[in-house]
C-alpha cells in the first residue's frame, strides 16, 4: 500500500483546495473517513519502513515472504502505546512521526467509532499537512536512524 497515494485519497476525501471536486462544505463522513485513511498512511509507511529495515528489499521467494511477514506484524495499539512512551528515540524526525503518529491513531479511533465526533475541513486538513509532513521526515531518515523506532514498534520486551 502506497502511503503517499492514501495521503492523496484524503485529500480527495476532504475536497482540499488542490483537489476540490465538490463546492460547499464536506459532509462528516468524508471527514472522518479522510482522518482514518491518513492514519493509514501513516500505518503503512511504518508497515513499509519496517519490512525494508528487518528483512530488506530482495526478489527471492524467501526474503519476500519475511518481508510480507514484517510488513504485517506491526500491531495498532501496542504501537501507538510504545510511541506514546518514546522518549528516548534520539533522532527528531523519527520521534516527532511517533508523536504524530499517537495523535492520529486517537483521532482515527474517535472518527471511527464516536458518531457525536465532528470535523471541520480545516481540522483534517491540518491533521493531513502534519502526518505528511511527520511520514515525509521518517522516510527521508536513513535505515539506522529508523531501526530503534522499528525494534520500538515489533519487538516485545520481557
Amino acid at each position: 500500500m502506497n502511503w503517499r497515494h492514501l495521503i492523496d485519497a484524503a485529500r480527495i476525501l476532504v475536497g482540499d483546495s488542490a483537489t476540490r471536486q465538490t463546492r460547499g462544505r464536506p459532509r462528516q463522513v468524508m471527514l472522518k473517513r479522510a482522518v482514518s485513511t491518513v492514519y493509514y498512511a501513516m500505518f503503512h509507511a511504518l508497515c513499509l519502513s519496517n519490512a525494508n529495515i528487518v528483512a530488506g528489499l530482495s526478489t527471492d521467494a524467501q526474503t519476500r515472504e519475511s518481508w510480507t511477514r514484517t510488513y504485517r506484524s506491526l500491531d495498532h495499539s501496542p504501537a501507538r502505546g510504545r510511541m506514546a512512551r518514546s522518549g528516548g528515540l534520539s533522532e527528531p524526525a523519527v520521534q516527532q512521526f511517533a508523536t504524530v503518529f499517537a495523535i492520529l491513531q486517537q483521532q482515527r479511533q474517535l472518527a471511527d467509532y464516536d458518531p457525536h465526533s465532528r470535523y471541520s475541513r480545516r481540522q483534517v486538513i491540518n491533521l493531513i499537512e502534519i502526518a505528511e509532513t511527520a511520514t515525509e521526515g521518517l522516510m527521508a531518515t536513513s535505515t539506522m536512524a529508523r531501526r530503534p523506532l522499528a525494534t520500538l514498534v515489533l519487538l516485545r520486551e520481557r
